[in-house]
């Protein structure tokens, strides 16, 4: 791997964990109105994405599947 490789793929590793470990409420609601604006363009009904996140957790085999509601106005789904 050469160094631009190298340097290219620490940002992105450090750019993920800085927005995915969320210790701050501020990064679950980011990636909630992320996906709030992903699922508007792709699905017309917002069942069949949160049918499609729980599908994705499956896929991924996961052993844990967490649902949250945070502020009242976000659903989150996390799986290990």
């Amino acid at each position: 791997m050469t160094t631009n490789e190298t340097s290219l793929r620490q940002c992105i590793e450090e750019l993920s964990a800085k927005n995915t470990d969320y210790k701050f409420p501020e990064q679950a609601i980011n990636q909630a109105e992320s996906l709030k604006s992903l699922s508007s363009d792709l699905y017309t009904d917002n069942i069949r994405f949160i049918y499609e996140l729980i599908q994705n957790a499956d896929d991924a085999q996961a052993r844990n599947i967490y649902l949250t509601i945070l502020e009242e106005k976000y659903f989150i789904i996390a799986h290990n």
